[in-house]
C-alpha cells in the first residue's frame, strides 16, 4: 500500500514538474513572441518614420526646383527686354536668388541621399527620384549659366554701344564747335563781302541831282570829277539807292541821252539803245573794272 501510495506520490511529482515546465515554455515563447512582435513594431515605426522625411525631403526639393523655374522664367523675360541699370540691378539679385536656391537643393539632395542610405528603406525604390530631381537640377543649372552669359554679353555690347555713343556725341560737339566758328567765319566774311558788294546810286536829270546835293559844277565828291560836272563831296547817302553791285548788270533807264557823272572806265560798260527812242540801257561788261575806282554810280540824264 505504501508502496503504491509512493508510487503514486512520485507520478505527481512527475506530472507536476512536467506541467511546470510545460507551462513555463509557453510562457517563454509567448515572451519572446511579444518581443518579436514589439521589435517590428519598433522597426515599423522608424520605417515609417524615415519614409516620411525622405519624402518631405523630395518635395522640398521639389518646391525648390519649381521655385528656380519660375524666377528663370521672369530673369528671361526682363533679360529679352532693353537692357537699363535699374533692370540689369534687379536681375542680378533674381539671379543671385537662383544661386542660393540651386545651393540650397543641392544640399537637400546630398540630405535625402545620405537619410535613404542611413535608413532601413531601400535605397532602389528611391534612386530613379533622386537621379530625376538632380537632372532637373542640372538643367537648371545649366540654365541660368547661360542667362548669366547672357547678361555679360549684353551689357558689355552696351558698354561698347556707350562708349561709342560718348566718343561720337564728343566728336559731334567738336564738329558743332568747328562749325559754329566756321559758321561764324562765313557769316563775318560774308557780311564783309556784302559790305565791299555794296553799292550807292542816283538817277536823273542835271538839275534833280544837283537839287538833291550830288553833283556840282564844281569840286568833287571822293576826289572823282565827272566828264561835264562832279559829284558833290558832301553829298549825302540819303540822296542814294543802296544796292548790292553783285545783282546789277543792266539798268533799263528812261531817258533820250544819259551819261555817268561817277569815273568808271569807258571800257566797263556800254550804252544801248532800245526800240523806244526814249529809253536807254547801261549794260555794265567788266563789273570788277566798272566798280573799280567808285562804288557811287550817278547817272546824269536827259527825258
Amino acid at each position: 500500500m505504501k508502496q503504491t501510495m509512493k508510487i503514486g506520490v512520485v507520478l505527481l511529482g512527475a506530472l507536476t514538474i512536467a506541467m511546470w515546465f510545460g507551462i513555463s515554455s509557453t510562457s517563454k515563447k509567448k515572451e519572446d513572441l511579444e518581443l518579436q512582435v514589439a521589435g517590428l513594431e519598433k522597426q515599423m515605426i522608424r520605417q515609417e518614420s524615415a519614409f516620411e522625411e525622405v519624402m518631405d525631403l523630395i518635395v522640398e526639393v521639389e518646391d525648390q526646383i519649381g521655385d528656380i523655374v519660375e524666377k528663370e522664367n521672369l530673369v528671361y523675360g526682363q533679360s529679352q527686354e532693353p537692357l537699363n541699370t535699374g533692370k540689369k540691378e534687379n536681375i542680378l539679385k533674381e539671379i543671385a536668388m537662383i544661386d542660393d536656391l540651386i545651393i540650397r537643393s543641392n544640399a537637400s539632395i546630398q540630405s535625402l541621399t545620405d537619410k535613404v542610405k542611413s535608413s532601413d528603406l531601400k535605397l532602389g525604390i528611391f534612386q530613379k527620384r533622386i537621379n530625376s530631381l538632380q537632372a532637373d537640377l542640372f538643367d537648371r543649372q545649366e540654365v541660368i549659366t547661360n542667362l548669366k552669359a547672357d547678361i555679360v554679353t549684353k551689357d558689355q555690347a552696351i558698354e561698347l554701344m556707350t562708349v561709342q555713343a560718348d566718343s561720337l556725341t564728343t566728336t559731334i560737339n567738336a564738329k558743332v564747335d568747328e562749325l559754329g566758328q566756321k559758321d561764324l567765319e562765313v557769316k563775318q566774311l560774308t557780311a564783309l563781302n556784302d559790305e565791299l558788294n555794296k553799292g550807292y546810286m542816283a538817277i536823273g536829270t542835271f538839275d534833280e541831282l544837283r537839287e538833291k546835293g550830288v553833283v556840282d559844277k564844281e569840286g568833287g565828291f571822293l576826289g572823282f570829277i565827272g566828264r561835264t560836272v562832279a559829284l558833290q563831296e558832301d553829298a549825302n547817302e540819303d540822296m542814294f539807292i543802296e544796292f548790292d553791285k553783285r545783282e546789277v548788270s543792266q539798268l533799263k533807264i528812261q531817258a533820250t541821252e544819259l551819261d555817268l557823272v561817277s569815273n568808271h572806265p569807258s571800257g566797263s560798260y556800254s550804252i544801248l539803245p532800245t526800240e523806244e527812242e526814249n529809253v536807254k540801257i547801261l549794260e555794265i561788261t567788266d563789273p570788277d573794272a566798272f566798280w573799280q575806282i567808285s562804288q557811287y554810280l550817278v547817272i546824269s540824264k536827259t527825258s
